[in-house]
């Protein structure tokens, strides 16, 4: 089913696929497994995990694959693929900055607004560079995400159609 899944992605069908079951039982080494496959079928492999601790930050396993994916482009794809939405991402994973230095702020909005904006942003950048490259995203421990990162995930499913984005 996973292949499956992932073929459908490389189709330009993006999908979300969820593994669920019982601590232990191997949702990890499965999702392990699958990204081997998606790497020998030419994808790039994004992983975030959440965290149970306290004082995780918002976003928490969606900075981390982002910020992996950021650490490894040139800043003139990277540019490129996050377009305007570039100063929005950059507002929860500081690698952009880095990358991409001189971004002008973000507009300010109503909180509700800002959250819309940078989900937007988020989800464009990621079917932009799955049109390049097949990806991969895995969020490893979601039953311990914060909230915001769950609406983004909402968010970003919604629009898998027509992506090369397997999640």
């Amino acid at each position: 089913d996973l292949k499956a899944s992932l073929e459908d992605a490389l189709s330009g069908r993006g999908r979300l696929v969820t593994l669920v079951g019982e601590p232990g039982i191997g949702k990890s080494r499965t999702a392990q497994e699958l990204t081997t496959y998606a790497g020998l079928r030419g994808c790039q492999v994004l992983w975030g995990r959440s965290y149970e601790e306290q004082g995780v930050p918002p976003y928490w396993p969606w900075v981390q694959a982002i910020r992996s994916y950021v650490r490894e482009q040139e800043p003139e794809l990277l540019s490129s693929e996050m377009g305007s939405g570039a100063a929005d991402i950059a507002g929860i994973v500081s690698d952009v900055s880095e990358k991409l230095p001189g971004l002008a702020a973000p507009p300010e909005l109503e909180p509700e607004q800002a959250r819309f904006r940078l989900f937007d942003s988020m989800t464009a950048f990621l079917k932009s560079a799955s049109q390049r490259q097949p990806l991969v995203l895995v969020l490893d421990d979601l039953h311990w995400a914060d909230h915001p990162s769950l609406l983004l995930l909402e968010f970003v499913a919604r629009e898998l159609p027509g992506s090369r984005l397997l999640v």
